[in-house]
């Protein structure tokens, strides 16, 4: 892939000359005061564009090959191969009172959370914060900076060799680009955020949607990737909860990502047909040779211990399943709430999921929750939550109308 990028015959477009965007090849960083400078420039600055480009193929915890900065002033790439510690900018990037400008960077903080086991503050996503300015969740950064920017990013190096040395002048463009236009983007967003009553929504989500993608290991959300979705017997459930966990525990000693170290396929298979010894283990299609050889043993053992102890089952999974009476509604209750909130500028997928509000649905219909959809204290139930209570009560109504090329909403008796 990194041959194949390198080869494209790609135009990249001109940068354009703007007092916010440094048009010009970015500095390197390669050494302790460099680093140092881009540090005490960001903070005197208070706010800049931070992106990391790391390879997660291979280890446990993935490994960074370069960090990207970007004020309106400067632009840096720094270079975690000769750069004897990240120390500096990971500090700044902590600090709550400097504003960081991420796009998706969910992954990009955790090399900060594990080096000063902190939670980042002062943290702005762009693509939560499009999410609730008439774009889709999720958007693309070229997408973003396109609309926001006015400028095509070229595509090609998504997966590329990044720890490889030297980089070549396209792979720092490249790298580059993911931020030399988070200034200029996010200055033209915020005015937007804020002229449409969203500035503080969208700051809300920037601070949950941090914290709910904390790297740490969770076994439960391993679990639901697993089934996918499928209600799943508390038997099942109990040995893939096992699974999961002893997996974890495997990717660390091996130093490999989860699913180079057992496949997803492969936990699945094994917590449906439970084997009782290694010869079992081994017998399953979607478990390597290797893999059956070496944790054979330990597989069956983990398995036997979780089907003696008490059961793990998901929470929150369907009350029961959607008969086609309960497709119609759930669907049309879906259909409501999505069309209010485009009309809104939000996202309808940022709000929730088709999936969550069936769940909802189920279990409110069967007796088994009286629950709200969205807490009282969160900024979906100001969105939409308290709407959607007054609309299933049918005490207020949804009025549309198309203006302008989009969808308006007009007033709702709420």
């Amino acid at each position: 892939m990194h041959a194949e990028a390198e080869a494209e015959a790609v135009q990249l477009d001109s940068i354009d000359d703007h007092p916010m965007i440094v048009s010009g090849r970015p500095e390197i960083v390669e050494d302790e005061a460099g680093l140092e400078s881009i540090a005490a420039h960001v903070r005197e600055v208070g706010s800049f564009a931070y992106d990391t480009e790391f390879i997660g193929e291979e280890t446990f915890v993935p490994r960074i090959c370069l960090v990207q900065i970007a004020t309106a002033e400067r632009l840096a790439l720094i270079d975690p191969v000769k750069v004897p510690g990240l120390g500096p900018i990971f500090e700044v990037v902590a600090d709550p009172s400097v504003e960081t400008l991420v796009h998706d960077g969910a992954q990009d903080l955790e090399p900060v959370r594990r080096a000063l086991d902190v939670d980042p503050g002062g943290i702005v996503d762009t693509q939560v914060c499009a999410a609730f300015l008439d774009m889709p969740w999720p958007s693309s950064l070229a997408k973003l900076v396109d609309r926001f920017a006015g400028h095509r990013l070229a595509k090609g190096h998504t997966f590329t060799d990044w720890d490889a040395r030297p980089l070549t002048d396209r792979q720092i463009r490249y790298a580059a680009d993911d931020v030399r236009f988070l200034p200029l983007a996010w200055s033209r967003m915020r005015p937007d955020l804020e002229s449409a009553g969203r500035l503080d929504w969208a700051m809300r989500e920037c601070d949950e949607s941090r914290r709910r993608h904390v790297g740490r290991f969770d076994a439960e959300k391993q679990v639901r990737r697993i089934v996918r979705g499928s209600r799943v017997k508390p038997r099942t459930s109990t040995v893939l909860f096992a699974l999961v966990e002893l997996r974890n525990e495997i990717a660390q000693e091996l130093d490999l990502p989860h699913r180079v170290a057992m496949s997803d396929e492969g936990l699945n298979e094994l917590a449906k047909t439970q084997p009782a010894d290694a010869a079992a283990v081994a017998a399953c299609r979607n478990i390597g040779k290797r893999t059956a050889s070496d944790f054979g043993e330990r597989i069956a053992a983990r398995i036997a211990s979780a089907l003696e102890g008490p059961p793990r089952v998901l929470k929150g999974n369907k009350a029961r399943d959607e008969t086609a009476e309960d497709r119609m509604r759930i669907d049309a209750l879906w259909s409501a709430l999505s069309l209010r909130s485009l009309a809104d500028g939000i996202a309808p997928s940022i709000l929730t999921s088709r999936s969550d509000l069936g769940a909802w649905y189920l279990a409110r219909t069967s007796g088994e929750s009286d629950r709200a959809l969205f807490s009282a204290d969160s900024w979906r139930h100001d969105a939409a939550g308290a709407w959607l209570e007054s609309f299933i009560r049918g005490e207020a109504d949804l009025t549309l109308r198309w203006e302008q090329g989009r969808l308006q909403r007009g007033a709702d008796g709420d």
